[in-house]
């Protein structure tokens, strides 16, 4: 690999927003995400749960309910009022219509997915129903005395269940009055409390409603009666969120001490045909409030105050017990933040809302950020390569300013690219972790690219689980490529062979001799340093000197909110 002068910095100041919401999309495998500052992200689960989409935030857009609807058509609702359809191949937001209910506090698409329910500060509930082009407004629930912060579909669509303050709402969909009022317990460990919250409710096939509440506890009622079937204190603190899977037989719930447990529908004995709802596992992912959960058919999905989202695979669903398999611990952005000025040494800081200029020992912050495509420019001007939604690779002649040619299609989206400057070869990543050489004034893949893809990569490289995010070369050695992503940097020297499944992928030990039998034995054309992490840019300024810049997960863990302090055992 060589010794580098690098340039080690740690004042970036990026903190990721808190994650406000989850929605999953069985249909299409995508994971929907919004933040506390209004952005929306989509996660490809099938494209090694990239971030495939992203949609900017804005400062009077607090999102409080995120849903799909109509199978790709996806809906926000926040404390604006307002309810937003979000274009997925423009990446803009459609429209925008004002409930006239006050704040939004929960959403929820009807069963078919034609049909639109929301719930507000002033104690409606608003039903909206859902055209090809808008939705429409169809009429209101019997109001309540409280706002409504939860809502839950029957999935036969003849009832739903609204959790307000100390009580539950059994509505009929067809008449919109209430057919029962369930009064939560606001007993706590004995103590009784001013006010409980039913933060979250699910309506179940058989009539069951289940809901979660600010007194830690998950409790199953009968909505044809309208009575208590059973409860569970789980947690000292709020349970702040609750998903059910599609078969109705294990369901999720978070807390605001960072706990997810799992419940799962289990036989009562091993020969009985009843079943009951059993805690089965709890996981401590989190530090801070987990504010929402997701349950996807193979994993649990969960997001909060710390801005992580973890996704967890359940291993009795995983058919393959593979990198797919691994926990998922989501924390920065798919793209890259960081831009670098070889010649003037500068780097370009994006935050949400603004954009930082930095020279050593200086620093300007200047203009607003806009949301743009992946692109990359070769170091002469004459040509510009061009990635969209559809993961699409077009190269335009700048000059002529016309199409030249397009990149042969491939299943997964690209995280980079980047245009050698000698050769002009267009080298593309893409989410599943390969990499591809196209050379732009031929037309086709370089020779290098077509071994690659024969000989295939080493298996460690592809269970990466974090995308590359930056591509680049060296201005002196043109058969090596830079890249990395947020845990390593690579260098690959296409000089050398490709490292087969039985080499040691991760050398810790380079020789330094080169008659060295050993080197001669090992050496291979991936070089890869892990010291640096997590690594959100890494670019050369000169042909012996990087810059690296990272983040710190305790620098932004420091600038959270604190979490709810735990008693532990002993002290």
């Amino acid at each position: 690999m060589g010794e580098f002068k690098v340039h080690r910095v740690r004042f970036f100041n990026y903190v990721p927003s808190a994650i406000r919401c989850v929605a999953y999309n069985n249909q299409s495998n995508r994971l929907a995400v919004s933040r506390t500052d209004g952005t929306v992200e989509i996660y490809n689960l099938s494209a090694n749960y990239f971030q495939e989409k992203f949609f900017p935030g804005h400062e009077s857009r607090a999102t409080e309910a995120l849903c799909w609807a109509e199978g790709q058509r996806l809906f926000s609702a926040g404390l604006n009022g307002e309810i937003i359809e979000y274009d997925l191949q423009a990446l803009n937001i459609k429209y925008a219509m004002d409930a006239f209910g006050g704040p939004i506090w929960s959403m929820a698409a009807s069963p078919s997915g034609s049909q639109l329910l929301v719930g507000c500060e002033d104690g409606s509930v608003k039903l909206f129903q859902i055209t090809p082009d808008k939705i429409q407004f169809e009429r209101n629930f019997d109001r309540q005395k409280s706002r409504i912060l939860s809502l839950s579909w029957r999935p036969s669509g003849t009832h739903i269940a609204a959790g307000s303050i100390d009580y539950i709402s059994v509505f009929d969909v067809k008449s919109g009055s209430t057919v029962h009022k369930m009064i939560v317990d606001r007993q706590y460990m004995g103590v009784s409390k001013r006010k409980c919250i039913v933060w979250g409710v699910a309506f179940l096939s058989d009539g069951t409603v289940i809901s979660v509440d600010s007194a830690g506890k998950v409790q199953f009622w009968d909505s044809a009666t309208g009575t208590l079937v059973k409860s569970h204190l789980i947690a000292n603190a709020d349970v702040q969120s609750i998903a059910v899977a599609n078969q109705e037989d294990s369901f999720v719930v978070g807390t605001a001490e960072g706990t997810v447990f799992h419940f799962q529908l289990v036989p009562v004995t091993s020969n009985s045909g009843e079943k009951q709802w059993v805690r089965t596992k709890p996981f401590q992912h989190h530090t801070h409030d987990v504010r929402t959960v997701a349950h996807s058919p193979t994993s649990l999905i969960s997001g909060g105050t710390d801005t992580h989202l973890v996704i967890r695979p359940l291993m009795e669903k995983v058919e393959v017990k593979n990198y797919d398999a691994a926990l998922r611990k989501i924390t920065f952005p798919h793209r890259r933040l960081i831009s670098c000025s070889r010649k003037r040494q500068l780097l370009l800081f994006q935050f949400a809302h603004h954009l930082e200029l930095w020279r050593l020992g200086s620093t300007v912050a200047t203009g607003t950020v806009e949301a743009m495509c992946l692109l990359a420019v070769s170091a002469d001007g004459n040509w510009l390569a061009a990635s969209g939604t559809s993961a699409g690779v077009h190269v335009y002649n700048v000059k002529q300013l016309k199409l030249h040619c397009t990149v042969p299609a491939y299943n997964f989206p690209v995280t980079a690219m980047a245009v050698a400057p000698n050769t002009n070869n267009l080298v593309i990543a893409y989410s599943d972790q390969q990499v591809f050489e196209y050379s732009i004034p031929d037309k086709h893949y370089t020779d290098w690219s077509r071994t690659v893809q024969k000989h295939g990569f080493h298996h460690l490289w592809l269970q990466r689980d974090t995308p590359i995010t930056h591509i680049s070369f060296h201005p002196k050695r043109p058969m090596h490529i830079l890249l990395h992503d947020a845990y390593m940097f690579c260098i690959i020297d296409k000089s050398l062979p490709l490292p087969n499944d039985k080499t040691l992928f991760y050398n810790p030990f380079p020789p330094t001799n080169e008659s060295d039998v050993v080197q001669r034995r090992t050496a291979h054309a991936f070089k890869i340093s892990k010291i640096y992490k997590p690594l959100l840019f890494m670019d050369l300024l000169d042909e012996r000197t990087l810059v690296a810049v990272e983040r710190p997960l305790d620098d932004i863990i420091a600038q959270l909110p604190p979490p709810i302090k735990k008693k532990k055992f002993g002290t």
